[in-house]
């Protein structure tokens, strides 16, 4: 499945604890947690990443802002 691009501004985000404190985001019903973020410079590695992470059968999104690319995995697939 191809990671899913998301505009930032669309994205519900949260921060959580487990075992530390974690970025979050609620999208589309899903709920999603911060894997890695990129400079804009680096879009070609942000979604070299997202991808890698959807070929390990995760649910993935890129979200997209003004300074920054941010790939989410799917919260249920991380924490397992």
């Amino acid at each position: 499945m191809l990671p899913l691009i998301v505009v930032e501004d669309l994205i519900s985000a949260f921060k959580f604890w487990n075992e530390g404190i974690h970025d979050g985001m609620l999208y589309r019903n899903d709920f999603y947690v911060s894997r890695c973020q990129f400079a804009l410079a680096d879009r070609a590695e942000a979604y070299h990443r997202a991808t890698q992470e959807s070929n390990k059968g995760f649910k993935v999104c890129v979200t997209v802002s003004k300074t920054h690319y941010t790939v989410w995995v799917e919260m249920r697939s991380h924490l397992t």
